[in-house]
C-alpha cells in the first residue's frame, strides 16, 4: 500500500540520481516541479554562474532536497497531540530535524519502488516535466 512516485532532474543527457517518495502520489512530481520553475525564475537572470544557476541535474535535486527538510509536510511524524489524553490526529508532531521515512533516494528510477505513479523527469533546459510514458507535463 502506498502511494508510491520518484522524480529526477535532467539537463541533456546528464541526470540526478532520483528521489523516491513511497506517499508523494503525482503531487509530489508537480511540487517538485513548481519548486523548481520558482527557482529558475528567481535564479535565471543573473549574471553568476555557479552549479546553481546553470541549473545543474545533480545540484537541483540537492538544493530540492535541502527546501523538503525545510517543510514541515516532508518531516517525519512522531507522533499527534493529545487532548484529553486521546490522539488528535489531525495535529501531527514532526520532527525538527528527520525527513520522512518516505522519502529515499535511489541510482535510476528502477532503484526504488515508485509503481504505483511511475518516474517523472524536469528538464532543467527546456522547463518541462516528462512522466514515464514519455508524456510532457507543463
Amino acid at each position: 500500500m502506498g502511494d508510491r512516485v520518484s522524480i529526477s532532474f535532467r539537463d541533456g543527457d546528464e541526470d540526478s540520481v532520483c528521489l523516491f517518495h513511497h506517499w508523494g502520489g503525482v503531487e509530489f512530481p508537480k511540487y517538485a516541479f513548481d519548486w523548481f520553475k520558482g527557482l529558475k525564475e528567481k535564479t535565471g537572470k543573473t549574471k553568476n554562474s555557479n552549479p546553481i544557476t546553470r541549473f545543474e541535474p545533480r545540484s537541483m535535486l540537492a538544493q530540492f532536497i535541502g527546501h523538503i527538510a525545510q517543510t514541515p509536510y516532508f518531516k517525519e511524524c512522531m507522533g499527534f497531540e493529545q487532548v484529553d489524553g486521546k490522539s488528535e490526529y489531525s495535529k501531527p508532531i514532526y520532527s525538527s530535524d528527520l525527513l520522512s521515512h518516505s522519502i529515499y533516494l535511489g541510482k535510476e528510477p528502477n532503484d526504488g519502488d515508485n509503481s504505483d505513479n511511475g518516474h517523472y523527469t524536469i528538464d532543467v533546459n527546456k522547463c518541462k516535466m516528462q512522466n514515464g510514458r514519455g508524456e510532457y507535463i507543463e
